[in-house]
């Protein structure tokens, strides 16, 4: 059984291409479209469309446990606050489509959202369940990967050089030769991340940023120890690493939550976003992988007031987090 997917209708769309006359662009159209798509990539869909914002509110509760991912199509409830909380609330991953370009309207909805995908057509909708099913949500694993093979190419070009001229002595290249950190993608909620490049480092200097691996992606050097307050304990302890999803990290958040330093909202939003990368295949630490996915879930929902955690049971979390 495939991964199961709903999808989300939003006003007015059951009447698109209708008063252009448009042959082979209408809802109907569109239905057969994702049908056939999601067929060839083993997807399962439920499709809803109504004019009525409390219909989709009422199918995004009821259909919550069914499935595992949402493609909303707002349509005019574009700036829709119940649609975008009711997406926060059932904590799945969901994607925003739009037929035609936003412009310079801004979008509520997509705050709930990993990613917002527009003016494609037909293929705003294709394009979201072709990211579901390859689980990159945000679609920049494909840009990293690139990136990944141009560094490997430039280093098998310089090797050849060297090999091929045969007159660099390791004095010569030791003299201006300046070490370049690769760029790194930082991915963000609902939006796409901006590549930075790093100062250039003269050799024997020590670089604060990131350092070339071979054949493995980029990590940051981990940040100098500094006094963190944790539970029955004072000694300083350095700050967990943000790019794996570890013990530490998930302690460190809970912490800050009943230190005040976080709000119930802010932890929700941290989880959600945890959760949604650890299912695109982000890192977790080794043997506590399911442990931590449980976690993750239970505090996107710790803001929801049936399901809210009190301070006890958070630190009933940070107890079993320590192991």
């Amino acid at each position: 059984m495939g991964k199961r997917l709903l999808v989300l209708h939003g006003p007015n769309l059951n009447l698109l291409g209708e008063r252009e006359g448009r042959e082979g662009g209408r809802f109907a159209d569109l239905d057969a479209a994702l049908k056939a798509r999601a067929a060839s990539l083993g997807l399962e869909l439920t499709v809803v469309q109504s004019n009525h914002e409390g219909v989709l509110l009422d199918t995004l509760h009821a259909e919550r446990s069914r499935v595992e991912g949402v493609v909303v199509s707002p349509s005019s409830l574009f700036g829709s606050y119940p649609l975008r909380d009711a997406l926060e609330a059932i904590g799945l991953p969901a994607l925003e489509v739009y037929l035609e370009e936003l412009g310079g309207r801004e979008s509520v909805v997509a705050e709930a959202c990993v990613a917002t995908l527009e003016g494609e057509g037909f293929d705003s909708y294709l394009q979201a369940l072709e990211r579901f099913a390859s689980g990159d949500l945000t679609g920049e694993s494909s840009e990293e990967d690139e990136g990944d093979e141009d560094v490997e190419d430039e280093d098998v070009e310089d090797e050849d050089d060297e090999d091929t001229d045969g007159e660099d002595t390791d004095d010569e290249a030791g003299e201006d030769e300046v070490a370049e950190a690769p760029v790194g993608l930082v991915k963000t909620l609902g939006r796409r991340g901006t590549g930075v490049k790093a100062p250039a480092v003269a050799p024997g200097r020590d670089a604060a940023g990131p350092r070339k691996t071979l054949g493995r992606k980029v990590v940051e050097a981990a940040p100098p120890p500094s006094s963190v307050k944790t539970l029955g304990r004072k000694s300083p302890r350095a700050a967990p690493s943000e790019d794996v999803l570890s013990r530490a990290l998930v302690r460190g958040k809970i912490a800050d939550r009943l230190a005040g330093r976080l709000s119930p909202a802010d932890l929700a939003t941290w989880a959600r976003s945890w959760w949604t990368r650890i299912q695109g295949g982000a890192p977790a630490e080794t043997g506590y992988r399911e442990l931590l996915e449980d976690i993750l879930q239970r505090l996107t929902l710790a803001n929801i007031p049936a399901t809210r955690m009190s301070e006890t049971e958070l630190v009933e979390w940070m107890t079993r987090l320590e192991g």
